[in-house]
């Protein structure tokens, strides 16, 4: 009877540490770095803000290449028609002289470091302190 309460207790533990790396995997801490086109090497290929006169453009790392001081670029855009939304794509070429800034999510490898093992602390913490009462009962 006890040895069967320890190993249900056991399959209890490990669910629940199997659900808690799970949700770790979505754990991440990014951050965004504004930067002139001069300083960008466009060959990193990374999700890109880019900010002209006129307009935004937010790529993602397979919308767009760079050539010869131009960045070519597929952007989606919404049309009104036939009374409702299309979003379709077109290319478009940004000229690095038109662009006034670029901004490029990156992700923070100390935060994200800091914020799992914080979080597989505190969890740790708790199951020593589960344990440790159910050994005194």
């Amino acid at each position: 009877m006890l040895s069967e309460r320890k190993s249900r207790y056991a399959g209890k533990r490990i669910l629940i540490f199997s659900i808690m790396i799970s949700f770790l995997n979505l754990v991440g801490c990014y951050y965004q770095q504004q930067m002139n086109p001069e300083e960008y090497n466009f060959d990193e290929k990374l999700d890109l803000q880019v900010t002209t006169k006129d307009t935004t453009y937010s790529l993602s790392a397979e919308d767009y290449y760079y050539d010869k001081d131009t960045l070519y670029a597929t952007v989606s855009e919404l049309m009104y028609k036939d009374d409702y939304w299309i979003r379709y794509k077109t290319a478009t070429k940004i000229p690095v002289n038109e662009m006034e800034k670029l901004e490029i999510e990156k992700i923070d490898e100390a935060a994200t470091i800091g914020i799992v093992a914080g979080f597989v602390l505190i969890i740790a913490g708790i199951m020593v302190i589960i344990a440790m009462e159910t050994e005194i009962m």
